[in-house]
């Protein structure tokens, strides 16, 4: 386990320094169902929407044509998950403009999902407990 405590480290500082991460997530039986069926991709889409709320940013990285975006688009919305970006890297991050996208971690069902989010989860219970942490110590500097 040492080389994934190693990931989780990296991520959940990430996280912690920028409050926000970028989740680069792969569309087809990732997320929505090509040879899997929904009910083996849901604990991912549940995964992916508590990052959002711990405040991720959300990227569709997919090798699909263009003409599926709005159907992308259309999907993840009618699964809860906000899409950021779809095979762009945000424009406030320097790298990632000539080919891959830049992300803090990639969900892909071809490159080990489930360990992937493993991570995920440790990190982002690293950086949640890192925020009340400090909610707390701000209301003890306020009182």
């Amino acid at each position: 386990m040492e080389i994934a405590n190693k990931y989780v480290q990296r991520l959940a500082a990430e996280w912690c320094m920028h409050k926000s991460i970028i989740i680069a997530v792969d569309f087809d039986d990732t997320i929505s169902p090509w040879k899997f069926s929904k009910d083996e991709l849901q604990g991912t889409i549940e995964c992916i929407k508590q990052a959002q709320h711990a405040g991720a940013y959300i990227i569709i990285n997919t090798a699909c044509h263009p003409d599926r975006f709005p159907e992308i688009r259309s999907y993840c919305n009618s699964i809860g998950i906000n899409v950021d970006l779809i095979n762009e890297t945000p424009d406030h991050i320097p790298y990632g403009k000539h080919g891959k996208v830049y992300a803090n971690i990639f969900l892909d069902d071809r490159a080990g999902l489930e360990e992937a989010k493993q991570i995920l989860v440790a990190a982002m219970s690293i950086y949640r407990g890192s925020m009340a942490t400090k909610s707390i110590q701000h209301i003890g500097e306020i009182a």
